[in-house]
């Protein structure tokens, strides 16, 4: 599953073996401010800051707040994990204060983080905070549970660095065009945005520049494959210089040659 900087998860709950539908965006009821909270701060200091929690719905809600450690795939899935599992969190550290909390139609709350920062941290470390809510009756056996994240970076930055670099490029032909495959490694020890493009040439001439989606994240030390496609190449020999921006102070490239046949 794919997480956005919002991110709402519906778990539907099915009971004595009914099929159910997913539910409908009227059935959201919970939002959260910020979805992403940045704090900078120095290794050893406490620091609280608070996430907004908002019910839209015309009914009272009953919300859990817990912590998960994540992990970003090289396709852009997540994984998650118990608190304390990544090298890359604290949520060991964390409290949250309410955990559990009830919400009347149109109302909300502040609910408090408070991190103990570790006086050997460096660089970023990342967690995601998920307020559910109490299974709620939907129809005939069907109970809907409502899960929102907001997802918590707490840097140093005298310690932060941003790094990449390409590790590889391949090409591969397919019905819907030729895909042009960039292994992108996350050197440094924050996360970045990549954004950038491929571009084809054949005897020095550019035939075709294929930019990359926008704002690809790739979490600190992660890695991400960039699938870039462009139009059908003719049987022959190509050159493919793959450019990427991940917001430091130059680009990273690398190149490959390839055979269509």
């Amino acid at each position: 599953m794919r997480l956005p900087r919002l991110v709402r998860v519906l778990g539907p709950i099915a009971v004595l073996g009914l099929a159910f539908t997913a539910p409908s965006s009227a059935d959201i009821s919970v939002d959260v401010s910020p979805a992403k909270y940045e704090l900078q701060t120095q290794p050893g200091k406490q620091e609280t800051f608070p996430i907004t929690v908002r019910n839209t719905s015309n009914a009272a809600v009953h919300i859990v707040a817990s912590l998960s450690d994540y992990a970003v795939g090289p396709t852009g899935t997540y994984a998650f994990a118990p608190p304390g599992k990544s090298p890359f969190s604290l949520s060991k550290t964390i409290t949250i204060n309410p955990r559990e909390f009830d919400l009347e139609p149109g109302s909300f709350t502040q609910v408090r983080f408070s991190v103990d920062v570790p006086a050997s941290a460096a660089g970023e470390y990342s967690n995601l905070v998920f307020f559910t809510t109490r299974p709620t009756r939907h129809g005939v056996g069907l109970s809907i549970v409502e899960r929102i994240a907001s997802k918590i970076y707490v840097m140093i930055p005298e310690t932060t660095r941003i790094g990449g670099e390409i590790d590889d490029v391949k090409g591969q032909s397919l019905g819907d065009g030729q895909h042009y495959l960039v292994d992108f490694h996350n050197t440094g020890n924050a996360h970045v945005y990549l954004s950038g493009r491929v571009e084809i040439k054949q005897g020095g001439v550019v035939i075709d520049r294929v930019a990359f989606p926008q704002g690809m994240l790739v979490e600190r030390s992660g890695k991400r494959l960039i699938d870039a496609i462009g139009k059908k190449l003719a049987p022959g020999s190509y050159s493919v210089v793959a450019l990427v921006d991940y917001g430091g102070p130059n680009l990273v490239a690398g190149q490959a040659n390839i055979t269509v046949r």
